[in-house]
C-alpha cells in the first residue's frame, strides 16, 4: 500500500505543469530595417528562431533586449516571407546563426551590454554585373543616384535612382552597403548630356581627377557598355587601355581626358546585347536553372548569387521593399539547406529530392 501511493504521489508531481524558463537577449537591429518592422532572431544555441517588432527609437547596429522561452517552443516561421518559404520542424532544429538581415543575438551582459558586430550587405554580385545593389535593376536601363549625408557622398556605390529614393523614404536613415548615415539622394547627371555635371558627382573627394577603379563604375553606372571586359581592364594595369587614356602611370584620370576617354569607352567596349537567353523554369528544369545561375561553374552558389537569381527569377527587382523581403528570407532560412556549413548552397544541397532549396521554391510557387 506505500508503495502505491508513492507511485500515485510520483504521478500527481509529474503532472504538474513545469515553470516556464527564459532567459533574455540582446538583439541587434540588422541593417535595412527600421522601427515598427518585425524581425528574426535566432537563440544563442541557433536552434530556435523567434520573431518580434523592433521598438520605436532602435536604429540598424543598435540592440534591444527581449525575453524568450529557454525551452524550446515550436519552430516560429520567418516573417515576411515574400515566397512564404515553409521551413520543416524537422529541418529547423538545425539552423545556426544566420547572418544580416536577420539580426544577431546574444545572451545579455548586463554589466558591458556586448553583443555581436552586425555584418552589411555584399555588394560583389551587383558591381560584377553593373546592377544596383538594391534591386539588381542594371544601373544603365534608368536614372541612377548616390547617397549624400551633409551634402557629400558617403561612398562611390551607385544605385537605381528609384530604389535609392524609396529606401531613403523607409526610415532606415542608413546606406544599405556602408551602413553609414544618410540624408539625401543626388540624382547623377546623364555623362551624355552633361559631362561637367558628372564629373563634379563622380569625382568623390573633389581632387579633379577620378581613379581607375572610380572611373569604371561610374562609367559602368550609365553606359551599356561590356562591364566584364572593363572590369577586366581594371584587373589588369598594363591594359593597353591605360597606355592610351593614362600615359603617365598614375593610376589617375585627368578631368580634361573625360571627354575623349568616354567616347572611346562608348565605341570599344559596347555592349553585344546578347544576354544569356530566357531562365530556366525551375520546376520543369531544376539543374538548368541552377546551372544558368552558377557562372562561374564552380558547382556552388553563394548567398548572394541565390538572392539575386530568385530575385531576377521571380521578377521582383522593380519592387526594392520585395528585394528586401526575399533578402531576409534567404538569410532566415539559409542554414536549413546550407547542410555543410559552407556559406553557399552546392548542386546536391539544391537538387535534393523533397528537402532541398530547389524543391521547397518550386512547391512554394505552385501553392503560393
Amino acid at each position: 500500500q506505500q508503495q502505491q501511493q508513492q507511485q500515485q504521489q510520483q504521478q500527481r508531481t509529474s503532472l504538474r505543469p513545469r515553470a516556464a524558463m527564459s532567459m533574455k537577449l540582446a538583439v541587434r537591429v540588422p541593417a535595412g530595417m527600421s522601427p515598427g518592422q518585425t524581425v528574426t532572431f535566432p537563440s544563442t544555441s541557433g536552434g530556435q528562431m523567434f520573431t518580434t517588432v523592433i521598438p520605436r527609437g532602435v536604429e540598424p547596429g543598435q540592440t534591444f533586449v527581449v525575453e524568450v522561452p529557454q525551452q524550446e517552443p515550436p519552430p516560429t516561421p520567418p516573417p515576411d516571407v515574400p515566397m512564404g518559404l515553409p521551413v520543416s520542424p524537422t529541418r529547423s532544429r538545425s539552423l545556426r546563426t544566420p547572418r544580416a538581415p536577420v539580426a544577431s543575438t546574444a545572451p545579455l551582459d548586463t554589466a558591458t551590454g556586448a553583443s555581436p558586430v552586425a555584418p552589411t550587405w555584399q555588394d560583389g554580385q551587383a558591381l560584377r554585373h553593373a546592377e544596383c545593389p538594391i534591386c539588381f535593376e542594371p544601373l544603365a536601363s534608368g536614372p541612377v543616384g548616390v547617397f549624400l549625408a551633409g551634402g557629400r557622398r558617403v561612398s562611390n556605390h551607385f544605385f537605381n535612382l528609384g530604389a535609392a529614393q524609396e529606401w531613403l523614404r523607409s526610415g532606415n536613415g542608413h546606406c544599405p552597403l556602408t551602413r553609414l548615415p544618410i540624408s539625401s539622394v543626388l540624382a547623377v547627371p546623364d555623362l551624355r548630356a552633361d559631362l561637367q555635371a558628372w564629373w563634379r558627382v563622380v569625382d568623390v573627394n573633389g581632387d579633379g581627377r577620378l581613379s581607375r577603379h572610380e572611373l569604371i563604375e561610374a562609367l559602368k553606372a550609365q553606359l551599356p557598355i561590356d562591364a566584364a571586359k572593363l572590369d577586366d581592364a581594371l584587373a589588369d594595369p598594363s591594359h593597353w587601355l591605360w597606355e592610351q587614356w593614362d600615359k603617365d602611370r598614375s593610376g589617375f584620370i585627368e578631368r580634361a581626358e573625360a571627354p575623349g576617354l568616354v567616347a572611346f569607352v562608348q565605341q570599344v567596349f559596347a555592349s553585344s546585347g546578347g544576354g544569356k537567353g530566357p531562365i530556366p523554369d525551375m520546376a520543369r528544369d531544376k539543374l538548368g536553372w541552377y546551372n544558368y545561375w552558377d557562372e562561374d561553374n564552380s558547382g556552388s552558389l553563394e548567398k548572394e548569387e541565390v538572392v539575386r537569381a530568385l530575385v531576377k527569377t521571380l521578377g521582383l527587382s522593380t519592387s526594392p521593399t520585395r528585394v528586401q523581403q526575399m533578402r531576409s528570407t534567404v538569410d532566415a532560412i539559409w542554414a536549413v539547406f546550407d547542410a555543410d556549413g559552407s556559406e553557399s548552397i552546392e548542386r546536391d544541397e539544391f537538387l535534393r529530392p523533397g528537402e532541398g532549396l530547389a524543391d521547397t521554391i518550386v512547391a512554394t510557387m505552385q501553392h503560393g
